[in-house]
């Protein structure tokens, strides 16, 4: 056991280059001389009794059987890295790295303000913010939070959801447009619709009325995009109506930009849900930003 122990680190070592790409900008991060860094690296291939990297004058590649050891180091630096974040978070002060993700939209028009007004009043905490806008594989990639504007049924075991609050839709449009504005849903037959999506596939939106009735339309789209503010942007341009996220749509509806259609009606909202990885400890630090993000974002959504 003494000797599996003794060697862990040069496994670490291993993950880094591999992260990095390669030994001198593994080196530059870990702060130490790339001779005695491939030395480390060559002397755990030696003990393995196996080759793990193929190296070129640039980069370095996994052999085969690299490929087999990266996912087991790299599953221990993750799980290495959050015995180190718990430890920190120990105390009564929040500090420490958050990796977190969130679409693009959603980063720009809330989480950014969140993400900063949280980072002054707890000035040890800093802040990873991915925008990237496909669903990113939190434990494998090492994130701590995801906010995902969706449903959230999850399939992954490793993974849980938290229900942190509505999101108000809006059905909008050019002025234009709005001039045989429709009173009821199934009036927008009549005009293009966009939606949110990216297959080309006949889509269904829901609302509630006045009195509480119920009504379905399914309709072709105009044009579609997987960005809410995309679609946002077509709609202002007058391409059609598109039922979107109301915070997205408040400075241009008082500036008049756009229009709201069907105002007694209300589409089913969408929600988000903050999707963490499944474990039995939670830093402290992203404990208090889950909830300063429960207590701030249902007022930024309205």
């Amino acid at each position: 056991m003494h000797s599996y122990l003794h060697h862990l680190d040069d496994l670490l070592l291993f993950s880094e280059v591999v992260e990095k790409g390669g030994f001198s900008a593994a080196a530059r991060v870990l702060n130490l001389q790339r001779s005695k860094l491939s030395r480390r690296v060559a002397e755990l291939e030696a003990r393995l009794g196996q080759r793990l990297l193929q190296r070129n004058t640039r980069r370095v590649s996994l052999t085969p059987m690299g490929e087999q050891i990266y996912v087991h180091a790299q599953a221990m630096a993750r799980e290495a890295r959050t015995a180190f974040d718990l430890a920190a978070s120990a105390g009564d002060t929040p500090s420490g790295l958050l990796r977190m993700t969130a679409p693009s939209p959603l980063s720009v028009f809330l989480l950014g303000d969140l993400v900063a007004r949280f980072c002054l009043a707890y000035p040890e905490v800093r802040v990873l913010l991915d925008t990237r806008d496909q669903i990113i594989d939190l434990v494998g990639e090492g994130y701590d939070l995801a906010f995902r504007a969706q449903g959230a049924s999850l399939t992954d075991s490793r993974l849980i959801a938290r229900d942190l609050a509505p999101v108000p839709l809006v059905l909008v449009c050019h002025p234009a447009m709005a001039q045989s504005a429709p009173r009821h849903p199934r009036d927008l037959a009549s005009l293009p619709l966009l939606a949110h999506g990216t297959q080309d596939s006949p889509q269904s939106w829901q609302f509630a009325g006045p009195g509480g009735e119920q009504e379905s339309i399914e309709f072709l789209p105009r044009s579609l995009s997987n960005n809410p503010a995309a679609l946002r942007e077509m709609a202002r341009s007058g391409l059609g109506a598109a039922l979107l996220p109301h915070y997205l749509c408040a400075p241009y509806l008082a500036s008049g930009d756009l229009v709201e259609l069907l105002p007694a009606w209300r589409a089913t909202p969408a929600r988000i849900y903050a999707v963490m990885p499944a474990r039995r400890g939670i830093p402290l630090a992203l404990r208090r930003f889950l909830e300063y993000a429960v207590a701030e974002l249902p007022g930024k959504l309205i």
